[in-house]
Formats: C-alpha cells, structure tokens, sequence
C-alpha cells in the first residue's frame, strides 16, 4: 500500500493552489484587458478578490490552530523575525496579503466610484504593479510545491511551469465564462490551445520523469497517478475532461465558434486544473529512510 503524504491536506491545499492561480494571472488577464478597453471587463474585478480571498481562507483552514495566525504574523513582523525571504510559506503571505489589498481597491473603483481610487486603479502604474504581484503569486504558489522537503514528486522544476501554464488557461478561461465577444473569444481561443497543449506536455512530462527517471518515492508517486489508486481520476478528470476535450473543442471553435461548446470547454479546464493540484497533492510520497 502506498503511503501518501500528509505535510498539506489535499482538500484544502489544493483549491488554495487553484484559487490563488486565478487570482494571480486573472490580475493579468484583467489588465490587459483593460489596456484594450475590451467590452466588459469590469465583470474580471468582481470575480478576483473573492477568489483570493477564498484562497486565503483554504490556506489558513489548513493550519492545526488558524485562530492564532493573525496575531503570529504581526508579532512576528514588528519583532522583525518574520522570514520575508527564508520561507516560501512567508513569503506567500506577503505575495498574497499584497493581492488582496491590490484586488480590493480595483473592485472597489467599480463599486464607490471614487475619484481618487479611479486615478489610482486606472494608473499605469497600478496595472504593472498588478501584473507583478499576479505573476509572484502564480510562480509562488507552484515553489511552495517543489519547495517542500521530503517528497521527490514535487521537488522539480516542472511544478511552477506546470502551474504557471495551467493557471493561465484558467484565467483565459474564466475570461470566456464572463466576456464573450467575437474577436476576444477568437484570441482567447488560439491562445488556449497553445496553452493548452503546453500544459498536456508538462503534465506528461511530470509523470514521465518521475516513472523513469526519479527516486523509489517519486516513482510511487508516479505510479499511482499513472495506472494505481489515483490513475482514474487523473486520466479521466485531469487529462480527459480538464485538458483533451478542452483542447479539442478549442482547435473546432478555431474554425467554428459555438457559445455552449466554449462555455463547457471553460468549465473543464478550471474543473481539470483544481484536480490537478489535489491529485499532485495526493499523490506525495515521502522518500523512504535507509
């Protein structure tokens, strides 16, 4: 019997990884919709700053006492012994308490209206700021994973390119729920597929590595994934339904656009990349003590 790891909980980890994903390259999405005055592009601020903050409260639930994290961190800042660069954790926090703050005033330039904020938001410097921060969080999030000690699996650089690519497909995807105009959902269209097939690589190519040319820990995690107790769910939900039906409904919309099929092809991939993290998550095997 595989012993998987229980460092983070899947359940809780994994829609964090997801969210703040989201969150990070939809701030990039947004921005360069804003950039081209695209029809409606307010309606990507609105969904933003519930999904990082959604993200935070994931990753706090994950801590054994939650309750105490606040006050830890203050404490921790103004005694000057927070590690701003000696944890990814720490510096996730950072990245992510950073976001929230960027995310809400965006969100509140729509809702109050303020001449001040709209100065502010609409700013080049604003959108840089926020193109910057949405990356980190993006990369973040995917060092957190191939940072952590103990579980070959994870401890690749594939990690952050892997979640890199699948966050951008879920923010072009998240774009297509809640913009749909010709010519956006035509870019939007290529772009994914480009992603997309990027994505199946880096996906293959993580089992791949593992299977043949990893540790006796990261080849049971591959395992596992590949054709053991979690083969199901990762051929079916993450490469199946979240990548090659995604993918081919992108390379048909490429010569016929059809609403329906590009609004489900959108739905697969945010499902597709939120299994993806959990089953990355699941699949940790600690490397075993001589």
């Amino acid at each position: 019997m595989t012993a998987f790891q229980e460092i983070w909980s899947p359940y809780l980890i994994g829609p964090f990884l997801w969210l703040a994903g989201i969150a990070g390259m939809g701030s990039v999405a947004y921005v360069m919709l804003a950039r081209q005055r695209v029809e409606g592009y307010q309606r990507l601020a609105y969904a933003l700053l519930p999904a990082i903050v959604l993200a935070l409260v994931f990753v706090v639930a994950d801590l054994s006492r939650p309750w105490n994290m606040p006050g830890a961190i203050l404490s921790s800042i103004f005694s000057g012994t927070f590690g701003w660069v000696r944890s990814w954790m720490a510096v996730g926090i950072a990245l992510l308490l950073i976001g929230t703050v960027l995310l809400l005033f965006l969100t509140l330039r729509y809702i109050a209206a303020s001449s001040v904020l709209v100065r502010i938001v609409d700013s080049t410097w604003y959108g840089v700021l926020l193109v910057v921060v949405g990356v980190l969080i993006t990369i973040y999030s995917g060092f957190l994973i191939a940072a952590a000690p103990g579980i070959p699996f994870w401890n690749t650089a594939l990690i952050p390119v892997l979640w890199l690519l699948s966050a951008s497909v879920c923010a072009l995807a998240l774009v297509e729920l809640l913009l749909h105009h010709g010519d956006v959902t035509r870019q939007v269209v290529r772009i994914n597929v480009a992603l997309e097939s990027a994505e199946l690589i880096a996906v293959l190519a993580l089992i791949n590595l593992a299977l043949y040319g990893g540790s006796t820990a990261a080849r049971l995690s591959a395992q596992a994934l590949a054709y053991g107790p979690l083969a199901a769910a990762f051929w079916g939900g993450v490469v199946g339904l979240g990548v090659v039906i995604p993918l081919a409904i992108g390379i048909v919309s490429m010569k016929r656009q059809n609403r329906a099929l590009t609004a489900a092809a959108a739905v697969l991939a945010l499902i597709g990349a939120l299994l993806l993290r959990i089953l990355v998550l699941q699949a940790g095997v600690f490397e075993p003590i001589p």
